[in-house]
């Protein structure tokens, strides 16, 4: 792994910061691996429960993300140096002064990492493999598969030639061309021929994905029809709290999935139930005993199916909108998970409640060019509009054709009594996308 050199010094080395720290000086300390996107607001929660935290840094973190580094948040920062078991012990044993209670993952950069450094430091996490399931997608299939779970047929590819042959002896079509880990739906193409597909492949291997790895590999699959939804929970010990089921809208630009509008479902249903079952299966599949996951899947008339899972925080969250519409997020959720397990067990198999509809709707630019003159201001006065990233555009900031998560402008959190209220309100966002939110450079 090569060196993040974007943190901001803490004054002092890393061996001085820990070993001045006690576990009984200021608190239990907790180690975040790549404490990026939701995972950077994880110090402060636990902050606020008189835990202090250790951020490590994994490797290449992709800049926008890179940028939200909060290291004053922080004892102190570390960087890997590297992945090997002599660097992950050599980590540890910087680590070990401070005594830390927990290492868990900040963001889906650091999953591996994080699992390696809880077994060198003998502290509870998931369950190690050496096929990293959590990560390579072409593992998280034949460990949910061979769960007797059901997951897209597929396989990964290393070259055009040898998709070609997979075409050729499946005579599936079309087909879901994506990289073989990565996040944020970067990188993924929908083929609806033969052509199409051998052009997605090309066109990413021997490229970066947005962790910031090289491309090497990809993953073919059958393309599914069907609703998606999403999934985010939080585990103690192998117990799987459920808390969010959402309904996942997307429509796509160029053959790639876009982001449109995710709306929170109730905490009962019978959807709901399926899901929820699912999920926790495929959490066992994988190995996941402690901490968040967000899970990704697709309902079909044959029932549900395995998209994909995530051993961390949903990324690019806002927890106040959760928060608002169910009393909880599943941030809050996770530092309680840490801090107070007994009082996080007795939710288990309670499941959640909605209070308020709630609907997040992601920014979606038709075109490269620039936020108008009072977007932000247009977006607020919205009845439902209650928080997001959005509100914080600036005119004359530039965006791009929005192609994927990385490439949308920002999101908003639309929460109301009538669900009504938030469909008028999704509308109303669209349309001023249209001609009032993006001007052309």
């Amino acid at each position: 792994m090569s060196d993040y050199h974007g943190a901001r010094s803490t004054g002092v080395t890393a061996p001085e910061a820990l070993g001045r720290h006690r576990a009984d000086d200021a608190g239990e300390v907790v180690v975040i691996v790549d404490p990026f996107s939701t995972g950077a607001l994880l110090a402060p929660a636990f902050a606020r429960h008189g835990r202090r935290c250790v951020a490590v840094l994994s490797g290449t973190i992709n800049e926008r993300y890179a940028a939200g580094l909060r290291a004053d948040d922080f004892l102190t920062v570390l960087t890997a140096p590297g992945d090997s078991p002599h660097a992950v012990r050599h980590l540890a044993e910087l680590l070990a002064p401070a005594r830390p209670a927990e290492v868990l993952a900040g963001s889906e950069w650091g999953v591996n990492l994080a699992d390696d450094l809880a077994d060198a430091l003998g502290l509870p996490g998931n369950a190690r493999s050496a096929d990293r399931p959590r990560r390579d997608k072409p593992a998280m299939m034949r460990a949910v598969g061979g769960a007797g779970l059901r997951v897209p047929l597929g396989a990964p590819v290393r070259s055009v030639a040898e998709l070609a042959d997979w075409l050729a002896s499946t005579r599936v079509l079309p087909v879901v061309v994506k990289p073989v880990s990565s996040a944020g739906s970067e990188g993924v193409h929908f083929c609806a021929d033969a052509e199409q597909a051998r052009a997605a492949t090309a066109r990413l291997l021997g490229t970066t994905d947005a962790m910031g790895q090289p491309i090497e590999s990809v993953l073919v699959q059958e393309q599914l029809v069907g609703q998606q939804y999403f999934v985010n929970s939080v585990s103690l010990d192998g117990r799987h709290h459920i808390h969010e089921v959402w309904q996942d809208d997307r429509f796509f630009v160029d053959g790639r999935p876009v982001y449109d509008r995710q709306v929170l479902l109730d905490g009962s249903g019978d959807t709901q139930k399926l899901l929820g079952r699912f999920v926790e299966e495929v959490l066992d599949a994988l190995g996941v005993r402690n901490g968040p996951a967000h899970t990704e899947l697709l309902v079909d008339d044959r029932g549900p199916v395995l998209i994909e899972s995530g051993a961390r925080l949903e990324g690019g969250v806002t927890p106040a909108g959760p928060e608002r519409a169910t009393g909880e997020s599943q941030l809050s959720l996770t530092v309680e998970r840490y801090v107070a397990p007994d009082r996080f067990a007795r939710r288990i198999g309670r499941g959640y409640q909605r209070q308020r509809a709630m609907t997040v709707v992601c920014l979606v630019a038709p075109h490269d060019g620039l936020v108008a003159d009072g977007a932000a201001e247009r977006l607020a006065a919205l009845p439902s509009v209650f928080c997001g990233s959005a509100l914080d555009l600036r005119p004359g900031t530039p965006v791009r054709r929005t192609v994927d998560l990385f490439t949308s402008p920002g999101h908003l959190y639309l929460i109301a009594d009538d669900p009504a209220r938030l469909e008028e309100d999704y509308q109303r966002i669209r349309a001023l996308e249209t001609n009032a939110l993006y001007g052309y450079r």
